[in-house]
């Protein structure tokens, strides 16, 4: 028989129930809008005139003191940015989105194998996969097993794919070389990771090979990976106005009387910014190594595009972005496949009306990613550029496709208004019909159904809906690929249905969990998956199960008094009272106020108290025919 334990703990106690806080923080994503020069005046408060700490005079935004702040950000909180819930990461860094990545790089392998293509792939080489501000590494590490998987139909073998992770910030290089879930990949060679300032480097070094990547050092085409990164990266300010073409100036302050660390991060919080717009003509960029007329062109089309315009226009250039992938271009001689996801736009109606920069703070800061700007780049440079058109979306994915000038077309073929106007998608469409397996892929990953539209139905599934369905909870769930931070977010929907819904769906939740279990990435230690997987089991009265993965709690994430207080609840309900015992007792012995644990003591103490009883009133049974030994009797696992 199983020993029934009170309803109040049928699926095991909580970490919330154990006494311990929720520590997830809810990160508000708001915009600081700040006037020009001209408009700013004093507020008053209390009779005083508003403070505010000048901390740069005015000068081009891509030079200015914001991108200082930046680096401060990251370069003093580290991983701690992304694991204590700082900065929002789950809409970039879930199975879904790298699994859709790995879906739009087969495309392209595909492509380069088809016997006209324009760009062939060496199987004996490298192919490098670099992905820049990799962060927290948990994308790589989703990517990378995507690809694994795929590698029995992909033509390109497995066995020199190289995941390259790179990041400005020490600390981030040293807690990817420490984590439990890269170190195969590391130990295989399939990973590699190098200190890499995306604007300003110009090699990377790699750690575990120590390969130096630069400059035609790559004979295959390399691929490079940006989320949540462009967003990041310089930006220059412009505004159209009047048919007359402006650049937008930055005062960077504070709303502080003082800031002593210029450098602080909890700056960026209480920015105070001033702009102002002075005439420039479309020759604005003139040191960009060889890029001048391609980003004169950009110019040239926001100029045009916008001339006769009665609202006028104001436009973010992410130069940063581009001098990276200026940068990463010359390692594999301007062949590159680039995948990128941010906020953004790449439609540029959405740039109409005279305002200043919308900054979104969440712990560091961003801004709204012109993809349009990027993609007129690449086909500038002699690419093309494939943008999701869907405008409502948190999440915007381009693909993008660097290759070398007149590549697709010869240089008499191409004429310069061909770079304006309706032209540049025109452009784009020619050339991108060479990789139709790409295309296709792209259509069906982000265009159809992509990473954006994954975020918005679990987002809605959760917030709309007070107790949905098991069903529609275990479809998702499988659609993402068994990922762990859904299974956290609906945990609640799972251990209250699950014991009571029918066999066919439990078993269904069964089978998906080992799955979900080796897509773990441990990064925020108060989001215990191990610890949610040991409830999951104990509701359904697997307790062996339940205790195998509270064990993985411990080991994972540490001791704490509500596991060893759930583990002896295991073994109690598996009839082992003493283990259950020692495990009551170790949870009260760390959590002397912890109430439950005491009164399972007692429970269990008066338990083998009457047991004791009752051998000493019975005989011992007569010894057994066969041998000397004890038959131990395990109570059935009932589902």
């Amino acid at each position: 028989m199983l020993v029934d334990v009170p309803e109040a703990e049928a699926v095991g106690i909580s970490r919330v129930q154990g006494d311990v806080q929720d520590l997830t923080k809810l990160v508000n994503d708001f915009s600081l809008e700040s006037t020009t020069t001209t408009d700013k005046k004093d507020k008053l408060t209390d009779g005083q005139a508003e403070v505010r700490t000048v901390l740069e005079d005015f000068t081009k935004c891509s030079h200015s003191h914001l991108w200082k702040l930046m680096m401060s950000f990251y370069d003093r909180k580290g991983p701690d940015s992304w694991s204590q819930g700082i900065v929002p990461h789950f809409i970039t860094c879930n199975t879904y989105i790298a699994k859709s990545y790995a879906q739009i790089l087969h495309g392209f392998i595909r492509d380069c194998y088809r016997p006209n293509s324009k760009i062939k792939l060496v199987d004996t080489e490298p192919l490098y996969i670099i992905e820049l501000g990799a962060g927290s590494g948990k994308f790589s590490y989703f990517m990378l097993k995507a690809l694994e998987e795929m590698q029995d139909v992909c033509d390109f073998p497995f066995s020199n794919m190289k995941f390259i992770m790179t990041d400005f910030t020490e600390a981030n290089f040293k807690f990817w070389q420490n984590h439990s879930a890269l170190k195969r990949y590391f130990e295989s060679g399939h990973l590699d990771a190098g200190i890499f300032n995306a604007v300003t480097d110009t090699s990377i070094t790699l750690w575990k090979s120590g390969v130096v990547l630069r400059q035609g050092s790559c004979v295959n085409p390399i691929i490079i990976v940006a989320n949540y990164l462009f967003d990041t990266l310089y930006h220059d300010i412009f505004q159209v106005d009047g048919g007359v073409l402006k650049e937008g100036l930055v005062s960077v302050g504070s709303k502080h009387p003082e800031e002593p660390d210029p450098l602080h991060p909890d700056i960026i919080g209480r920015l105070d910014n001033q702009y102002k717009y002075i005439p420039i003509d479309t020759s604005y960029y003139s040191d960009e190594e060889g890029d001048e007329k391609h980003l004169q062109r950009i110019l040239n089309w926001y100029l045009q595009y916008f001339q006769n315009s009665t609202n006028g226009a104001s436009i973010l250039v992410p130069i940063g972005a581009i001098r990276a992938l200026r940068h990463l271009g010359t390692f594999s001689n301007n062949r590159a496949l680039v995948i990128s996801g941010d906020k953004g736009n790449n439609n540029p109606e959405q740039f109409s009306g005279l305002m200043d920069p919308h900054i979104a703070v969440h712990g560091s800061f961003s801004l709204m990613v012109n993809y349009h700007a990027i993609g007129a780049w690449f086909t500038s440079r002699g690419g093309f550029a494939l943008h999701n058109p869907q405008e409502e979306a948190s999440l915007k994915v381009s693909t993008f496709m660097l290759t070398p000038e007149y590549f697709f077309e010869g240089p008499d073929e191409v004429a310069p208004d061909m770079y304006l106007g309706s032209s540049l998608p025109q452009l784009d469409k020619s050339r991108y019909q060479h990789f139709p397996h790409l295309l296709r892929a792209f259509t069906d990953f982000v265009d159809q159904f992509g990473p954006n539209d994954f975020f918005v139905l679990q987002k809605s599934l959760k917030e709309d809906l007070a107790n949905p369905p098991l069903r529609t909870v275990a479809s998702i769930l499988k659609l993402s690929d068994w990922d762990p931070d859904v299974f956290f977010k609906f945990r609640d929907t799972l251990l209250a249905q699950t014991p009571t819904c029918g066999q066919k769906l439990r078993n269904d939740l069964c089978r998906g969990i080992p799955r979900l279990w080796a897509n773990y990435y441990i990064l925020d230690t108060d989001k215990d998956i191990a610890f949610e997987i040991g409830r999951f089991y104990y509701g359904i009265r697997d307790y062996e199960s339940a205790l195998k993965y509270y064990k993985e709690s411990i080991a994972g994430v540490g001791e704490h008094h509500v596991t060893f207080h759930n583990q002896g609840l295991c073994y109690y309900s598996l009839g082992q009272p003493e283990s259950a015992l020692l495990h009551f007792k170790k949870a009260l012995s760390m959590s002397a106020e912890y109430e439950k644990a005491r009164s399972w003591i007692e429970k269990v103490q008066n338990d083998l108290a009457m047991q004791q009883q009752s051998v000493q009133v019975v005989p011992p049974p007569p010894p057994l025919a066969q041998d000397n030994a004890a038959t131990v009797i395990t109570p059935p696992v009932e589902f």
